[in-house]
């Protein structure tokens, strides 16, 4: 009986076969995008120390002495797309004297060049510039980004008057539009 049934069920189940179809294939185009990106840039707020500003004359150095006039800013600060790095030195000025007295021999305002390099661009600003230097960065990039202080300067070889002095270095890295 149950050999029976088996072929009873194999013969109905061969009526109702059909032929297999030929296979087929198609390609399904997928697509996603990724955003234009600059990673995050968190500078040391640390002072950099450039040391005396005047050697044993009273006169300007020509080279800051400090410990410290070179600062990574990021080991490895990146775009992942055009981008624009503009960078703007302010002077060394006196932190309490606003006005000095004999401007014809002294000066509360010291200037100096700021370098900054990423991976293989480089741009430098000086102090004595009233608008920022613009580096443009025409494709994407990945690398170390350093500051670099140096060349100090001061108008018509006067003397800095004695005190604590201050500037600032404004980076700023932004998409290109």
């Amino acid at each position: 009986m149950r050999t029976t049934l088996l072929r009873a069920f194999l013969l109905g189940a061969s009526i109702y076969a059909v032929p297999a179809l030929a296979q087929d294939s198609d390609t399904m185009v997928i697509q996603t995008q990724v955003p234009p990106y600059c990673s995050e840039l968190s500078i040391s707020s640390t002072p950099m120390n450039l040391g005396t500003l005047t050697g044993a004359t009273g006169q300007i150095v020509s080279t800051f002495n400090g410990t410290e006039t070179e600062r990574e800013l990021a080991a490895s600060f990146y775009c992942n797309a055009p981008s624009k790095v503009t960078i703007k030195a302010e002077p060394l000025r006196h932190d309490t004297v606003a006005i000095v007295g004999d401007a014809s021999s002294f000066t509360n305002r010291v200037d100096y060049t700021a370098q900054l390099k990423w991976r293989d661009l480089t741009g430098s600003a000086n102090s004595t510039l009233a608008n920022a230097t613009e580096i443009n960065a025409t494709q994407a990039n990945i690398g170390q980004l350093k500051l670099t202080l140096s060349d100090p300067t001061v108008s018509n070889n006067l003397r800095p008057i004695a005190g604590s002095y201050a500037g600032q270095v404004r980076l700023t890295i932004s998409l290109a539009q």
